[in-house]
């Protein structure tokens, strides 16, 4: 964007100016792409309240869009003064006071600009930065407050409620005594329409001071304030407009009109971020430098080392076969010593196996596991089953054996209890490199879920399976017909 120091375009029914960020009137209109702030102070402006009733989410958004179109038709701009935060979560009655502009040399000067490339940053009315420039006046009261702005080419007259916008009037006529005269009629024009209690007295706020002005107020009889000191030095009307920024409520910009100025200030945060992101990597990657290089030569030595192993193992195996060793002979006796320490089995697919079983079942617990070399598998496993154990073969070769106890959840019911050592049995039996000779589903048989004693004494216990490798059982199973 070329420039950071937005425009301001104040639109009048006699003719549009344009003003600095200071307040100040400019002879000429600021360049394209420079961002412009809109305030309209027109006749055609309408203030409404919206009563909305005990309803949310898209009901209460429904409800308010048909009572714009209601009470605005055809008004193009519109807000509300209280923004959606302020809105009850619940579902509860609450009002919304709400203006329109309904006016077609103001949509002709928002498709200028648009036309002329120039962001349109929002537009708001006098009379909303008016109220919420008499709220930031901590000298003013509550209640009812009526403000009048000396403009050079008439008066604005605002209505407040509690420091809400509720009624306007634009006065093009700068004959004081005229005014004095507009001011007091239309003070009584609120009183008929009931807008204002006959008991009620508004304390008038004349926002530029004027004591002859003030005296003729007087002399009607109002209820006049004292004056707010000028803080501006252009004068009260600067101080006004210098509130058209984002967070001034009544924000009667479209969308589409915003899109723009939206997408130039995203993607000028965008450079910068991506300009502040550039200097931290910069920075990062200077002090990673040296850190670079360190572990660069550290690669090298690891390098080095590895090829020294590498270099290690060939001499040991090229000595091995030069000695003239029988490598089978030596991988049986390391064999035989692996089943003597039981840690030297290899574990890695049985584990994986039992691993996604207890996986797919979070209600069992795995108690012990173990693996060894034994002369007859599942021997002590059949005899605490019950079962009659198979009579030994005559042989010194040796069994492999896989075991593992598994406890159930303590909390179970016995028929969970019971279908969970079903899917366990299942999930086992599906294993079919491995032979069950050892199963507690098939040696409970349903006793779980009987109920009485027997189920008391037994949700309590643990299951044990054990299983051998079905290609070496069927080996040593062919080896015994055959003898």
């Amino acid at each position: 964007m070329a420039s950071t120091r937005p425009g301001l375009l104040l639109v009048q029914p006699l003719q549009a100016q344009w003003y600095d960020a200071a307040g100040q009137l400019l002879a000429q209109p600021p360049g394209e792409r420079v961002p412009v702030r809109v305030v309209a102070d027109l006749i055609e402006e309408t203030h409404v309240r919206i009563e909305v009733p005990g309803l949310m989410g898209s009901d209460r958004a429904s409800f308010i869009q048909v009572q714009f179109q209601t009470l605005l038709p055809d008004v193009s701009l519109c807000a509300t003064w209280q923004p959606a935060s302020r809105q009850p979560l619940l579902p509860k009655a609450f009002v919304l006071n709400a203006v329109g502009v309904s006016s077609q040399p103001l949509r002709t000067l928002l498709d200028e600009q648009v036309q002329q490339q120039r962001p349109v940053e929002g537009v708001w009315t006098l009379s909303y930065l008016m109220a919420r420039w008499a709220g930031l006046q901590h000298g003013l009261p509550g209640g009812w407050l009526f403000l009048c702005l000396a403009l050079p080419y008439g008066m604005r007259m605002v209505l407040l409620h509690d420091r809400v916008p509720v009624f306007s009037r634009l006065l093009l006529d700068l004959d004081p005594q005229q005014q004095v005269q507009e001011v007091g009629q239309t003070l009584k024009y609120l009183v008929d329409t009931r807008v204002l209690d006959r008991a009620a007295s508004p304390g008038v706020v004349l926002m530029q001071p004027d004591p002859g002005f003030a005296e003729a107020l007087q002399a009607q009889g109002l209820n006049l304030l004292p004056p707010v000191p000028v803080r501006h030095p252009s004068g009260v009307l600067a101080d006004v407009l210098a509130l058209a920024h984002g967070r001034a409520p009544g924000q009667l910009a479209p969308p589409d009109l915003r899109r723009h100025f939206l997408a130039g200030r995203a993607r000028q945060s965008l450079h910068l971020a991506g300009a502040a992101l550039a200097l931290v990597a910069m920075a990062g990657l200077y002090q990673q430098a040296h850190g670079l290089l360190d572990r660069m030569r550290q690669a090298g030595q690891d390098q080095q080392q590895a090829a020294a192993l590498n270099q290690a193992a060939l001499a040991l195996r090229q000595g091995i076969a030069s000695s003239g060793m029988d490598i089978a002979l030596l991988r049986l006796a390391m064999q035989v010593r692996e089943s003597e320490l039981q840690p030297g089995i290899q574990l890695p697919e049985p584990l994986w196996r039992l691993g996604q079983l207890l996986q797919a079942q979070p209600q069992a617990d795995l108690l012990r596991m173990e693996m060894a070399l034994v002369p007859q598998a599942c021997a002590s496993a059949s005899a605490d089953a019950g079962q009659q154990p198979a009579a030994p073969v005559e042989s010194t070769k040796t069994w492999t054996q896989w075991s593992f106890e598994i406890r159930p959840s303590p909390a179970l019911l016995p028929r969970a209890r019971q279908a969970l050592l079903d899917d366990l049995g299942r999930g086992v039996a599906g294993w079919t490199e491995w032979k069950v000779l050892a199963d507690p589903a098939r040696a409970e048989s349903g006793a779980v879920i009987a109920g009485g004693q027997a189920g008391s004494a037994d949700s309590a216990g643990t299951w044990r399976w054990c299983l051998a490798p079905r290609a070496e059982q069927e080996s040593g199973a062919a080896e015994g017909a055959g003898s």
